[in-house]
């Protein structure tokens, strides 16, 4: 069941990704890659509001914090409908907040101008993967992609 779960997830998630990745323009690789701190701030914030979208079943305010191009590419209804699994397994991480780092990856810009933020957080109940892309909209980083991966302990 877990790994059904997982598949459906992933194939989601994949689905999100490669229709925001459609759409980056190169010239966002001229961005410079933000100080640690910063982004710690991306990182869960990014990962706070996917997981209150998903406690809610309300993801207005993750599509309103997102880039341009990933709001032309998808609709609140399609991000509801990508996410069931999270909100059926009541897969909730609030802990993310306040947890360690169990690793991440150097930041990088890839190769189409998106900046990539990716690693693990352990909590006592839950493992939380994420791959999480930006783009800069009026040099502010926004939301392009995101991989999330929560699995139970």
């Amino acid at each position: 069941m877990l790994k059904s779960v997982r598949a459906h997830l992933s194939a989601c998630i994949v689905s999100l990704l490669a229709l925001a990745i459609i759409s980056v323009s190169p010239a966002f690789a001229a961005a410079e890659i933000p100080s640690d701190d910063d982004q710690d701030i991306m990182i869960r914030s990014t990962l706070m509001t996917f997981n209150d979208a998903n406690m809610t079943n309300n993801y207005a305010v993750l599509f309103a914090k997102a880039s341009k191009q990933f709001q032309a590419q998808i609709t609140q209804e399609k991000m509801q409908s990508a996410f069931e699994a999270f909100r059926k397994n009541e897969l909730f991480f609030e802990d993310v907040v306040t947890a360690d780092y169990a690793s991440y990856e150097k930041a990088t810009i890839d190769g189409e101008g998106a900046l990539v933020l990716a690693g693990v957080f352990k909590t006592d109940d839950m493992q939380v993967k994420y791959r999480l892309r930006y783009v800069q909209n009026n040099k502010v980083w926004k939301l392009l992609g995101i991989n999330v991966d929560a699995t139970r302990k």
